[in-house]
């Protein structure tokens, strides 16, 4: 498992956070795996979250392993390292989710913005790592995440980006995707890529 990102709460505070934690990991495996254990996602890493307190994290990072296998450069899993300027945001559901009364004023807004281009937005669609908000749906419709557990529908926890910047590449330049159930976090997490 290698290191992809660690958030402290107070650069990130939301209502995400369970009581008494305030450091969000997370690690993954960067092999793409093709039948990974359930709930991960087929063709993707094996990803692990972890919730800890600063206080009992080592004073100095240890070095993660090499992976056992490299991707190429523009496709796959294995992440270098970078830091991450937290910037809070707003972003929207995509414009079909929303309610019919609203679905033309945000179509308007993002035509007059110019952020339509190739089909994405920036209004309903904010790119990049980040905490909650809405997931992407520029490769499928969108679809809703069920908890295993009772059902609930799940929200998105975190979305770790492809990213040139931090040059974070997921899979063919996708989003890995982080969804938990808003009844309870221990109902454990679906991952996807897309």
């Amino acid at each position: 498992m290698l290191p992809v990102v660690q958030v402290f709460r107070r650069d990130a505070p939301g209502e995400w956070w369970p009581e008494g934690a305030d450091v969000f990991q997370l690690l993954w495996c960067p092999n793409t795996h093709w039948d990974p254990p359930s709930p991960q996602a087929d063709g993707s890493p094996v990803v692990e979250i972890r919730w800890r307190q600063a206080a009992t994290l080592p004073p100095e990072p240890s070095q993660p392993p090499p992976p056992v296998r490299h991707e190429d450069d523009d496709y796959g899993f294995t992440p270098r390292p970078c830091l991450l300027a937290p910037v809070a945001l707003t972003d929207f559901p995509y414009p079909r989710e929303l309610p019919p009364s609203l679905q033309d004023e945000v179509h308007q807004l993002v035509k007059e913005t110019g952020s339509d281009d190739e089909g994405g937005d920036i209004i309903t669609r904010v790119a990049g790592s980040k905490f909650g908000g809405w997931p992407t749906w520029h490769l499928t419709e969108p679809c809703t995440m069920l908890c295993r557990e009772c059902g609930a529908v799940m929200e998105l926890l975190f979305t770790v980006a492809s990213d040139a910047t931090t040059g974070i590449t997921v899979g063919r330049w996708g989003d890995l995707r982080v969804f938990s159930c808003p009844a309870d976090i221990q109902h454990g997490y679906e991952f996807d890529v897309h």
